[in-house]
């Protein structure tokens, strides 16, 4: 063979050595390129990680913890849902939608960091799976540190130290820590510190600069010994509970068939040892579940009726569970602390709580749905809030759970429909920009009301002051022009034979046709000023109702379902800012800088007041039924009392908390009551001796 030839066999041979290692490149696409596959102009899956254990992102510091390399996940998953994959990298959504805009698929990270981000950038996004670690698990821990030489041995010794905790959006080191110190009954020292890094945290505990800190515990490794916390310096105290880890989010675009080829691509690697091993993942990524339930926990009673909606079942504040007599001493099944006020109420089924919650600087609505046996989270929803609102800007509204959804209305409008088993978001609208509304003073505060197929809000707008939405989709079904929005809740009942929606406007008490929207009625009030914060009560079909300005009154019906504008019986003495009374064995309980029994049989005569009992000076919510009433005051004290016409009879007393307000209404399910005070949520055992 002459030297020409050779020449050419060998140009050959490189060259297909070079279309090779190109192709093999192509399609063991690295970190931010895009996956070579037959689909041509559709546009890649764009996944975003911002895992902190990714290879592509951890510090050179970080040493062996840097163990999980993405970049062969591109070309697995573009060829298992036959579409290019493009894998960015980025150490937050912010930094990957300002390095590189545009639309992101899914991303993979920290979950309560991820939620945080979105909220942010107002993209709506759900949990699809979650990544295990080594071990097979999907959780993760903080961890409470102090020095070597401390003598604190566990949480509960933690009184009065300095202890630093993470931000906000991390939740083994912010919410679960503060649960984990609200369960242990510890407070920490005002005003709370917090920092962004587990190194500088450990930093701060060496230095004496804090007396305790939080870690995440998958930095454990790396602050021992590192970046000057000499090894061994440090030591754990006690951990939080278990908070969602390494989470898979996918965007709302995405439609259900793609989510699903997907979530099986995903599945499947499981059963691909090379995939397993560059995500350090024991059993690859697992879909969603809810937490374990503890296995001590006392079981709920098998006739516990569901708590889904403000005041409960047709708002009527009635329960067949309240007890016969209250515990001696408080006896939690669980609390946790929360990241900010609440003053809406708290719904609850046998698996499931819900409560509102606000991030650390009133920039964001969280809701979380609680595991209703532990506490812990299952999931939450959030979004971005404007900071100012006079009482805060916390929601007002009261969650509402039917058919498997739940409904959420935060103070500035923001109204979210979600799948209560995972979190989907099904649809959101915003009721005062939507129909033009000016927002009320102190924000939307009325419950949105289920009838049927409908979901019932009242936006105050002038062509809008009432509007049906479609309970699954959200769309318009009626819309009723009007007066601006009030603060109570609407009821719906049948009166004067008509079935019908009854509640105020700015103005006025009305009734609206549940149908079409068609008023059908108003009732000025004979002094103005009232702001309508207290709910209707339906007795007998006749209507209660309580103000400031004008008491309490009782109107009757007309045949044709009108009311009649003389009231069938007025007392001048109940007359509540906020608390809404309720209406048992013919007696009125309320609450106006004091506790009122009224007689509904007798032209609501005062039957007793006490007006020197502190737990009904200001607010007080009532739940009653057997014969009693619960009362929960401002000051966190539960009174169980006779629902007696004759004098004021405490049967038990019960101080929940010392040094916090409730303004919530709480829930109650079985022998089980879920309270939301401003620092915490919690579950009272009430069958404790």
């Amino acid at each position: 063979m002459n030297t020409n030839w050779k020449l050419v066999l060998w140009g050959t041979a490189l060259l297909l050595l070079a279309m090779g290692a190109w192709l093999l490149y192509l399609h063991h696409s690295a970190e931010g390129q895009a996956t070579a596959v037959d689909s041509a102009g559709v546009p890649p899956l764009r996944i975003l990680i911002t895992d902190p254990l990714s290879s592509a992102l951890c510090y050179a510091s970080a040493g062996n913890l840097a163990r999980r390399d993405y970049s062969p996940l591109s070309t697995y998953l573009g060829n298992r849902i036959k579409r290019p994959v493009q894998i960015d990298c980025a150490r937050s959504l912010p930094d990957a939608l300002q390095s590189k805009p545009g639309q992101i698929d899914l991303i993979v990270g920290k979950a309560s960091a991820v939620q945080a981000e979105a909220a942010q950038a107002n993209m709506d996004i759900r949990p699809l799976v979650r990544l295990t670690d080594g071990e097979g698990r999907t959780d993760l821990a903080g961890l409470f540190i102090v020095r070597k030489n401390d003598p604190a041995r566990t949480i509960k010794d933690l009184t009065n130290y300095r202890i630093l905790l993470g931000p906000a959006c991390d939740d083994e080191r912010y919410s679960a820590a503060i649960a984990a110190l609200a369960e242990h009954g510890v407070t920490p020292v005002p005003p709370l510190r917090m920092t962004p890094s587990n190194t500088a945290a450990a930093l701060a505990v060496v230095e004496g600069a804090a007396d305790a800190a939080i870690i995440s515990g998958y930095a454990a490794p790396l602050v021992d010994g590192c970046d000057g916390v000499d090894k061994g310096a440090l030591r754990v105290i006690g951990r939080t509970a278990p908070v969602p880890f390494i989470t898979v989010f996918g965007a709302a675009q995405m439609t259900r068939a793609t989510e699903r080829r997907i979530v099986d691509g995903l599945l499947g690697i499981a059963d691909d040892p090379q995939l397993l091993k560059a995500l350090d993942s024991k059993a690859g990524f697992v879909e969603l579940q809810t937490q374990p339930q503890v296995q001590d926990c006392p079981p709920v009673q098998p006739d516990a009726a569901p708590w889904t909606d403000w005041r409960g079942a047709n708002r009527a504040a009635i329960s067949r569970h309240v007890p016969d007599h209250l515990p001696s001493r408080v006896n939690f099944l669980w609390r946790r602390g929360l990241t900010g006020v609440g003053l809406s109420g708290v719904v609850a089924t046998r698996q499931y709580v819900i409560v509102a919650d606000k991030a650390e600087r009133n920039d964001r609505d969280i809701w979380r749905c609680l595991d209703a046996d532990t506490g812990q989270e299952v999931w939450t929803i959030a979004y971005a809030t404007p900071t100012k609102m006079e009482f805060t800007n916390a929601p007002r509204a009261t969650p509402v759970i039917h058919d498997g959804l739940v409904y959420l209305l935060g103070a500035f409008g923001d109204l979210h429909c979600v799948d209560l088993r995972d979190s989907r978001i099904l649809w959101r609208r915003n009721i005062v920009k939507d129909f033009g509304a000016e927002l009320a003073t102190w924000g939307m505060s009325s419950t949105p009301l289920v009838v049927d197929d409908k979901l019932i809000v009242n936006p105050g707008a002038k062509d809008a002051s009432l509007v049906a939405l479609d309970l699954n989709t959200g769309e318009v079904l009626w819309k009723t022009p009007g007066e601006p929005a009030a603060y109570a809740s609407l009821i719906l009942g049948t009166f004067g034979g008509l079935r019908q929606i009854v509640g105020y406007d700015a103005v006025s008490l009305g009734g609206w046709d549940p149908n079409t929207g068609q008023r059908l009625w108003e009732l000025l009030p004979p002094v103005k000023g009232d702001f309508n914060v207290v709910t209707p009560i339906n007795v007998d079909g006749r209507v209660l109702l309580s103000t400031k300005n004008n008491g309490t009154r009782l109107y009757g019906f007309a045949d044709d379902g009108r009311i009649l504008s003389t009231p069938l019986a007025w007392n001048p003495s109940l007359t509540p800012d906020t608390s809404t009374p309720v209406a048992v064995n013919g007696l009125v309980f309320g609450c106006s800088e004091g506790l009122f029994c009224l007689d509904l049989g007798r032209d609501l005569k005062t039957l007793y007041g006490v007006i020197e009992d502190a737990a009904f000076k200001h607010h007080a919510a009532f739940i009653a039924g057997n014969n009693r009433v619960l009362a929960l005051s401002v000051e966190g004290e539960l009174v169980l009392l006779q629902a007696s016409r004759n004098s004021f009879t405490p049967i038990s007393r019960l101080r929940l908390f010392k040094d916090a307000e409730v303004w919530s209404h709480p829930a109650l399910v079985g022998d089980r009551l879920y309270v939301r005070s401003m620092t915490e949520v919690c579950c009272i055992l009430l069958n404790g001796s």
